[in-house]
């Protein structure tokens, strides 16, 4: 069975990024071979109200519309419940921003190995907070190095 694989709204919304920076072009690259490892059914994707809530806070409709088919193709779907409010709660205490909580939730809760963000600050947190976290968080070029198949 593929990995199950958590990419928070960041991830979906670096193609829209400013292109000129190596980074930014590399980790647009490495999105872009996730979702193509989810296409082919190598990994299986997760959506979760949580990229709703984000994305529909983009005040760039065709941004906002471009993630949106993005999060609807995601093969597994995961609910709000109040397991994931406790839990969400818990990852705030531990210095995780409301929606980065959020994010690591859903991913817990729908068994995800990865939480694959761009955001430095939250692959820090999940660093050091490694013991604590039901999901591993990590970077999409990282993930794409780790994945048979991927590239380096």
């Amino acid at each position: 069975m593929s990995e199950v694989v958590y990419l928070d709204l960041c991830c979906l919304k670096r193609p829209f990024d400013d292109q000129r920076s190596t980074r930014i072009q590399l980790e647009t690259a490495a999105i872009a071979g996730l979702i193509a490892q989810a296409e082919r059914d190598a990994i299986r994707m997760v959506r979760s109200p949580a990229h709703a809530l984000e994305n529909d806070r983009n005040p760039r409709e065709d941004r906002r519309l471009a993630a949106a088919i993005w999060i609807d193709a995601a093969q597994v779907t995961v609910e709000f419940s109040e397991r994931v409010a406790s839990r969400s709660g818990e990852l705030a205490g531990l210095g995780f921003g409301p929606l980065d909580a959020l994010h690591a939730a859903f991913a817990e809760e729908a068994g995800a190995r990865w939480l694959v963000t761009t955001d430095d600050r939250l692959i820090g947190l999940g660093r050091r907070h490694r013991a604590a976290l039901g999901v591993e968080i990590t970077s999409p070029m990282r993930l794409l190095e780790i994945l048979p198949g991927g590239e380096p």
